[in-house]
């Protein structure tokens, strides 16, 4: 299990919230929050990385209490699955083993470009701490 894996199935421990697969959500969905079972239905095949960034966007409208859809709840969403599922140190240490590519690193953290990319946009405004440790080599 990866650290990003780790670090969602330690959220969704923590915020009491089952999985459901299933195969016949909506074509335009690969996951939603139902608020009455405390659960994330999931659309049943997806590929882990878009599995896992849309059950964190899911979670990020839990932890906001979105109840509809908005561009300004979806970009919350976004934001809360970023944070959740990266850190400045995972993205540094994978961006120094990718040479920076930005596709590379978000295949090696196991996440979307999509959602790197939305941490890469909060971290440049200075909404994600800069909170490195340089390991000791040799």
């Amino acid at each position: 299990m990866s650290a990003v894996e780790r670090l969602l199935e330690q959220k969704l421990e923590e915020m009491s919230i089952s999985l459901i697969e299933r195969p016949d959500l909506r074509p335009d969905l690969n996951a939603c929050y139902h608020d009455e079972t405390r659960s994330i239905v999931v659309r049943w095949g997806l590929d882990p990385v878009t599995r896992r960034c849309a059950i964190a966007h899911e979670l990020g409208h839990f932890h906001h209490g979105h109840t509809c859809s908005s561009p300004r709840a979806e970009r919350e969403a976004d934001e809360w699955a970023a944070r959740a599922l990266l850190s400045a140190n995972l993205v540094e240490d994978a961006g120094r083993e990718c040479d920076g590519a930005p596709s590379a690193i978000a295949a090696e953290l196991g996440v979307t470009p999509t959602l790197l990319e939305v941490w890469m946009q909060m971290y440049r405004a200075g909404r994600i701490p800069h909170t490195y440790k340089w390991r000791e080599t040799g």
